[in-house]
């Protein structure tokens, strides 16, 4: 919180109202998109330049822990399930393997495990380095 208020006086003092330094830093925690608070924040009734709009979002944003916080929470699961099927693909292999048996249609298994692996590792990596996004999900329209 001693973040913001160091933003909200530099912003006061560069006359910015504090109905649109409330307005933006709700829209931030809300984790609204960046384009949507940028025009709004730019309206005729709110009266801010592009500069001042910019620069208030940037600081708000690295305050409140980046811009995509709360868009990597799909990467991660999304990741963490194509990592569980992968997994128990290759546990099924194992298990075949180790026990005796036949595999059921084994060309299948082995690419459910690979991809399943690889894909889930390549998720669950991207959202650690914040560049998943919301809109990269391959299931969502």
């Amino acid at each position: 919180m001693a973040k913001l208020d160091l933003i909200v006086t530099k912003y006061l003092s560069n006359g910015v109202t504090q109905q649109n330094i409330e307005y933006a830093i709700s829209e931030v925690r809300e984790a609204v998109k960046r384009e949507h608070i940028m025009e709004s924040l730019m309206a005729d009734y709110r009266g801010m330049d592009y500069s001042q709009s910019k620069s208030l979002l940037e600081d708000l944003f690295m305050a409140n822990g980046g811009e995509f916080k709360k868009e990597n929470k799909g990467g991660y699961l999304f990741g963490t399930f194509v990592l569980m099927i992968g997994g128990l693909c290759a546990f099924y292999i194992f298990y075949v393997f180790a026990y005796g048996g036949v595999l059921v249609r084994p060309v299948i298994v082995f690419i459910g495990a690979f991809v399943g692996i690889i894909g889930g590792l390549i998720y669950i990596l991207k959202s650690i380095s914040v560049k998943y996004r919301d809109s990269d999900e391959p299931f969502k329209e």
